[in-house]
């Protein structure tokens, strides 16, 4: 592991039966972050995998890895949270295993949280500038079309694209924000960004660009109904104070009136 008091980006990865891909994104990755010598740890979860995910980890030892594993599988949030807990930069960019997104945007995004003023930096597949590779498969297309609507309206307004796993924090807000997280699915995006918008954080969405398209892991039948339930439930989680903290209450307090000298 690289020691560093605190380096400047955490990369945040989480894994699940990724044996077969695993090398060649963490080569991908590590390449990237020398082309352009960032000052960076890369954090990976392996989450329970019973593939041999846990081996590719082992046999990859020293520089800028920090290893970390769960003893069953519970869930892509689940390995955010141990990922985040763990991870020291001053801005935490977490991605999915098979890095689907290209990485050049993640410079863009440090600077963002870094001096451009926002606490998150989200990738958002339906922004004009935005290349997502082939169109999915029409059923499917449907589908998150009409869980993307549900969304909106239930919760996030204006946020049109909850679901890419390709997020940038600010490290204090990361700490502060990812502990309040209940749910260990694939909600975990739609129940994080309430959270910040609840809080008042500012967003920065920006334009992704779709480099390879995995097999998702995502069943329309099976996760869709579980996760808009869970969806519906954050608005009376947040009245009956289950998102209280002062931590983030601190970060986004724009409080300017008390000290205002009266006309």
């Amino acid at each position: 592991m690289l020691h560093v008091a605190q380096p400047d980006l955490s990369l945040v990865i989480p894994v699940f039966n990724g044996a077969a891909f695993l090398d060649r994104s963490l080569d991908r990755v590590e390449s990237f972050v020398e082309r352009n010598r960032l000052d960076a740890e890369i954090v990976v979860v392996d989450d329970g995998s019973t593939d041999g995910t846990a081996a590719v980890l082992a046999a990859r030892s020293g520089g800028r890895l920090v290893r970390l594993g769960h003893d069953r599988n519970r869930g892509k949030y689940a390995a955010l949270k141990t990922g985040m807990a763990a991870a020291r930069g001053a801005c935490r960019v977490f991605t999915d295993a098979d890095i689907p997104y290209d990485l050049e945007a993640v410079p863009v995004m440090a600077d963002l949280v870094g001096h451009g003023g926002f606490h998150i930096v989200v990738g958002d597949r339906t922004l004009a500038a935005s290349e997502g590779g082939d169109d999915p498969p029409p059923l499917r297309r449907l589908g998150t079309q009409v869980f993307s609507f549900a969304v909106r309206i239930l919760v996030t307004g204006e946020l049109f694209d909850t679901q890419v796993g390709f997020k940038a924090f600010r490290g204090d807000v990361a700490a502060a924000v990812f502990p309040l997280v209940t749910d260990d699915g694939f909600a975990g995006d739609v129940e994080l960004l309430y959270i910040a918008l609840k809080y008042n954080l500012a967003i920065r969405r920006i334009p992704v660009r779709l480099r390879r398209r995995g097999a998702s892991t995502v069943s329309l039948a099976g996760h869709s109904l579980p996760m808009l339930r869970r969806i519906a439930g954050l608005r009376r989680r947040w009245r009956r104070g289950g998102y209280a903290s002062a931590e983030l209450g601190a970060i986004a307090d724009q409080t300017y009136w008390a000290n205002a000298a009266d006309d």
